[in-house]
């Protein structure tokens, strides 16, 4: 079971698969390739964005 991070920042819902990568190095200071699932809310907090590496690509 992967680790999961709930990012406490509102994120803008237009950022890609990339944007949210370098959000997660930049910002949370975590490494994204370490399979942990990272979790977005949007602005009015009623939508969810999973950010997840499984060793050969992103999925969002």
């Amino acid at each position: 079971m992967p680790t999961v991070y709930l990012c406490a920042d509102v994120v803008d819902y237009r950022k890609s698969m990339n944007g949210l990568a370098a959000l997660v190095e930049a910002e949370l200071e975590l490494p994204v390739l370490s399979g942990a699932l990272f979790v977005f809310c949007n602005k009015g907090r009623n939508k969810i964005k999973l950010l997840y590496w499984d060793n050969t690509s992103f999925a969002m």
